[in-house]
């Protein structure tokens, strides 16, 4: 690996792009020294840096994304490792849980069913069905990898459903249910507008939601839907493009670790006025691919070997 070092210049824009203050870091880039990490990534090696939201041993991406090094632990269940899932290798019985359960809210009855989850050999199919349950019209469909997960990055290959009346999500939760505050990050897609992408995330209970225009239709094909969640920050992207970044100056980051889920959910009651009435007798979302590598480490991800095919 090839060692060189650093001049302000650089390190400025380095630092900047993520929030630093310039003036501040001049002061210490004459002492700074830098590991090349190929084309994509700088190691900054600045012993005892801490300040505006920076730490001894970050890592800057091209992008001017940060790849931070010593991250605190996150509250509530002890975060868990790295993971891949390629659904096209089957249904791991120890780490997949397909969910058999009903929620009865004020706002949404959603009665999910292992039944309609399928895998193939392009994925994962979640369907949504018209079939009567105790608190809905249609059945939905959730898939959730065993374990708690916190700070790092996440990363889906997935094509989404534009029916009205359905929504299909890919988000990182717990809450009430699990005996701990509502803390959840969220890629969501409306199926009556599918070509906008719904972010939000909850701290205790308190969400941020904005929708964000993609300039395409996400249900005539596969694309990498990926958050990147820090102590200080939460940044979204599709297709590896940055889409909205929230940090904590701006509204309380989620802390508590929590369980990776994706699903395909009908409306019913006031979600309606968001979601609209589900007309279809049968509909289908595909995932591919769901993978995590915790904050500060590497490891294998979706992005590794994404291309944007057509959906089966």
């Amino acid at each position: 690996m090839a060692q060189s070092v650093l001049g302000p210049s650089l390190l400025t824009s380095a630092f900047t792009a993520c929030g630093a203050n310039p003036a501040w870091l001049r002061s210490l880039a004459p002492t700074a020294g830098a590991t090349e990490a190929g084309s994509h990534e700088l190691e900054i090696s600045v012993g005892g840096l801490s300040g505006d939201g920076l730490h001894a041993g970050d890592r800057f991406r091209s992008d001017g994304s940060r790849r931070p090094g010593r991250i605190p632990p996150n509250s509530g269940r002890p975060a868990r490792g790295a993971f891949i899932v390629d659904f096209a290798n089957g249904h791991n019985h120890e780490t997949h849980l397909l969910t058999n359960w009903d929620i009865d809210a004020s706002w949404l009855g959603v009665s999910y069913r292992a039944s309609n989850i399928a895998y193939g050999q392009h994925g994962l199919s979640l369907m949504s069905r018209r079939e009567a349950s105790p608190v809905s019209s249609h059945t939905s469909a959730e898939f959730q990898y065993v374990g708690a997960y916190g700070y790092g990055r996440y990363e889906a290959v997935l094509r989404a459903l534009d029916a009205p009346g359905v929504v299909t999500a890919f988000f990182v939760y717990t809450g009430a249910d699990r005996g701990e505050p509502h803390d959840e990050i969220d890629v969501e897609i409306v199926g009556r507008a599918p070509g906008n992408l719904h972010t939000n995330f909850f701290r205790d209970g308190k969400g941020s939601p904005i929708d964000i225009a993609l300039g395409f239709n996400t249900a005539k094909g596969h694309h990498l839907y990926a958050f990147e969640w820090l102590p200080d920050s939460i940044s979204w992207s599709v297709d590896g493009v940055p889409i909205r970044r929230v940090t904590s100056d701006q509204a309380p980051i989620p802390t508590t670790t929590g369980r990776v889920m994706a699903s395909l959910w009908a409306a019913n009651r006031s979600s309606v006025e968001w979601v609209g009435t589900p007309t279809f007798e049968t509909a289908t979302a595909n995932v591919r691919c769901i993978s995590h590598v915790p904050a500060g480490e590497t490891g294998r991800q979706c992005s590794d070997t994404f291309v944007p095919l057509a959906g089966p």
